[in-house]
């Protein structure tokens, strides 16, 4: 694993959840907020690639696994 941000299929794998539960919990802005802090604090949107995805750090999703953070 490298960098800083990773996509929301490998936190999704990281936390062993669906890719879709992950991507729920950023849909929702109270949600997003509560789990994922404030954007560019644990998460971040790129609205200019071909579907706006999102990113989330790879520290708060390791916190959120509870693993070790590397």
């Amino acid at each position: 694993m490298s960098g800083e941000w990773m996509s929301v299929t490998e936190a999704a794998e990281a936390l062993e959840v669906s890719a879709r539960t992950v991507q729920r919990s950023l849909a929702d802005v109270q949600q997003r907020a509560a789990e994922w802090g404030d954007e560019g604090e644990g998460w971040r949107h790129k609205p200019l690639s071909t579907r706006g995805i999102y990113q989330l750090r790879r520290s708060w999703v390791q916190r959120k696994a509870g693993q070790p953070e590397s």
